[in-house]
Parts: C-alpha cells; structure tokens; sequence
C-alpha cells in the first residue's frame, strides 16, 4: 500500500469556510507547489512533512471574496 495525499488526487474535497467572511474556502493546492518550482519528479517523500510521526501534505486554501489565505495540513492516507 501506499500513502497518499487524498486532496491532492481528487479522493476528498476540502470544505473549510473562511474565518473572516464564511464563504468557503478555494483549495489551491500543495504549499511546496508555491515556494519552489514544479517538477513531476520529485521524489514522493518530499511530498510531505513530519509531524509527531504523522505524513501530511501541506495545502493553501485561499477565500475568493475576501482573498484570505489560511494553511491546512492533510493526514496522507494507505491506498
């Protein structure tokens, strides 16, 4: 089994409403997709972050009305 991002490959939606307005919040994906350049070949245990012996994928969700930006952290799950 593997472990993966169920975000990331379209096996979960997020739906988390914006702290400010209400308004649900945009995923826009991997944090990392942000700080450093795209490449279809990283290796996937650079995908995640430790975090008290937990694998989780970083995403950036973004509120389209108000622009508030907010950083979720998502358990990878075996697949």
């Amino acid at each position: 089994m593997e472990k993966l991002c169920p975000a990331c490959n379209g096996l979960t939606r997020i739906s988390i409403p914006c702290q400010q307005c209400s308004l649900l919040m945009v995923d826009q994906g991997r944090l990392e997709d942000f700080a450093q350049p795209y490449s279809p070949y990283d290796r996937d245990d650079q995908l995640g972050m430790t975090i008290d012996e937990e694998v989780q994928c970083l995403h950036l969700l973004l509120c389209s009305r108000c622009k508030a930006k907010r950083t979720l952290a998502i358990p990878l799950k075996e697949y």
